[in-house]
């Protein structure tokens, strides 16, 4: 890498590290005041309040991700208009393209980075974090181990599953009723007094199997029946989970098993693609950066701050107004997920067309 590539390499890793921590100090400032006395109100710990914020950094560094690369950019490309290093370069030979190229590759580098940080790092923190929410504050007992009464489920089309009654923590449901349709008329139905997990699989006691055909009812009795199901023992409870506690790998897996039932997984698309549009997204804000930062001339820190704020807002507004889009089925999962990315994309493209070579 030349010189010079070190150098405004140097000056952007600067500037983006010294946006995290601003955003981040920000962002650990306002939340607790909004949330403190909700704490205050429920005598939860000093020591349990620190662990919460503790763990609230990880997904806080994921979500100010793309800001803080719009910053970096604004701040590198803006400070070298500022003061004609820009249009030295430029008249030295040295394109645009160049530094283009350059910080594009970094924040490609970057975003990559923090996909793997959001898979790995934050759906663990996230649900540590959630959990103190949840207990500590809105006082909820622990959804694994909260009894569920009068649960229904459909494993695949044509065939409906209910209990009376669910024990997550035994992963025992009793009052089993199995039924198995073709055309809108009962096939089988299997009834058992309790139904368990042993070994990956579902075991009925105390079965009686009817069979309903051209000769009639047919009745058999047995002790004990495993059968194959597609369902394991956390979906016998009600989900209380957020997008934000599970990994793109988890969201697809739930996705698959709505849709295997007949159900629509529409809103779990969405934020399935969602999982790789937000970190890449500092991709397509350097793009968008960099031409806007270069026609830029004396106008200070403040207005580099609210201009990269402004294009912030817009850019996570037209984010969720696609997410939303998408929750409600009016477009497309992935093209509500990378709408904003897109957008500002083409505008990019535009406006490095636009900016003085």
């Amino acid at each position: 890498m030349a010189i010079l590539d070190r150098y405004v390499a140097k000056r952007f890793l600067t500037f983006f590290f010294f946006a995290v921590l601003a955003s981040l100090a920000i962002y650990l400032i306002i939340d607790p005041i909004e949330n403190l006395d909700k704490f205050l109100d429920k005598d939860v710990p000093w020591s349990e309040i620190g662990r919460y914020y503790l763990l609230y950094v990880p997904f806080i560094v994921y979500q100010i991700y793309p800001v803080a690369m719009l910053l970096g950019t604004m701040f590198c490309i803006g400070g070298l208009t500022t003061t004609n290093e820009l249009m030295a370069m430029t008249a030295s030979g040295i394109p645009l393209r160049r530094h283009l190229m350059l910080l594009t590759t970094m924040a490609f580098v970057l975003s990559a980075f923090m996909f793997w940080w959001g898979e790995t790092i934050v759906p663990d923190m996230n649900r540590e974090r959630l959990k103190i929410w949840r207990e500590q504050v809105r006082m909820q007992e622990d959804w694994r181990l909260t009894n569920q009464g009068q649960v229904y489920l459909q494993d695949q089309p044509g065939r409906v599953l209910h209990l009376d009654l669910y024990q997550p923590a035994k992963e025992t449901g009793y009052g089993v009723d199995l039924y198995e349709f073709e055309a809108g008329a009962i096939q089988l139905r299997i009834n058992a007094r309790s139904m368990s997990w042993k070994n990956d699989h579902w075991v009925l006691h105390n079965v009686v199997v009817r069979t309903f055909g051209p000769e009639g009812e047919q009745v058999s009795e047995e002790e004990q029946r495993s059968i194959e199901l597609n369902v394991i023992p956390s979906d016998m409870v009600e989900l209380q989970v957020e997008p934000e506690e599970m990994s793109m790998e988890e969201l697809i897996r739930f996705a698959e098993r709505i849709e295997s039932t007949g159900g629509t997984a529409t809103r779990w698309r969405v934020d399935i693609y969602s999982k790789v549009a937000l970190p890449f997204a500092g991709v397509i804000i350097v793009l968008f950066g960099v031409p806007v930062s270069a026609v830029r001339r004396r106008s200070g820190v403040i207005f580099g701050v609210m201009i990269s704020l402004l294009i912030s807002f817009i850019f996570f507004g037209i984010m969720q107004m696609g997410k939303v889009f998408g929750y409600k089925e009016m477009i497309d999962p992935f093209l509500a997920s990378w709408m904003g990315n897109i957008l500002f994309f083409f505008i990019g493209i535009f406006l490095y067309y636009r900016a003085p070579r």
